[in-house]
């Protein structure tokens, strides 16, 4: 009986040998600089969000955020989120705490882009603190996720833009009019909509051709 299975031991030994280096190659490694883009659940500025812009593959990304990774080796994500500019855990970003677990798909620069990272961070990190930009307004030194991420790489790249400023809109895809939450939302600020002015949302910026998608949580 021995003998008999000493013989398939080799055969045993390879299958183990290949399956453990095919799911080797399968772990994904998240990388600093890597671009998180976010689809929250429904409800309030998220659903308004989605009701008036698109990323890929059908996905209605309401928020994105920058890989940082400290000196203990852990990943952190730099993002603008109320009320202000943050450095959050990444279990905390991709599980955060009392609300439903958003669905998160990381974008990664692209080769010619990779030498913008460390001094676009230097940036992010320089702005932790900054109000979040509830006017939308690219002028005012506050700032709104992808808003945060269209300005640190514009002065990691000497003011060059890197991902450029489109015409926003706030209208639904669907009927063509405002939601109730941006009129009302906009009402509070006493500011007028800011609909045609320059800006930017995770939706268009996760469709860069500036960037790939390499993995979904």
């Amino acid at each position: 009986m021995y003998k008999k299975y000493k013989t398939l031991l080799p055969i045993i030994a390879n299958w183990l040998f290949i399956s453990l280096s095919v799911n080797a190659q399968t772990i994904f490694h998240l990388q600093k600089g890597d671009l998180i883009f976010q689809e929250a659940c429904d409800g309030g500025m998220n659903s308004a969000i989605k009701a008036a812009t698109q990323g890929i593959e059908g996905y209605n990304f309401t928020h994105v955020g920058i890989v940082e990774q400290k000196n203990n080796g852990k990943y952190y994500v730099i993002e603008a989120t109320h009320p202000k500019v943050r450095i959050t855990p990444l279990q905390t970003y991709l599980h955060p705490k009392n609300k439903c677990t958003p669905r998160s798909v990381v974008g990664r620069l692209k080769p010619p882009y990779l030498s913008l990272i460390e001094p676009a961070l230097i940036q992010a990190r320089a702005k932790v603190g900054k109000k979040y930009d509830d006017a939308f307004d690219i002028n005012n030194d506050q700032y709104y996720c992808s808003e945060l991420i269209y300005q640190i790489f514009k002065e990691a790249n000497h003011g060059q833009e890197v991902f450029p400023l489109q015409a926003m809109t706030f209208k639904s895809k669907e009927t063509g009019e405002f939601p109730p939450y941006w009129v009302e939302h906009f009402k509070k600020l006493a500011l007028p909509i800011p609909e045609g002015q320059p800006g930017n949302n995770p939706g268009d910026m996760s469709r860069s051709n500036l960037i790939e998608i390499v993995h979904y949580y």
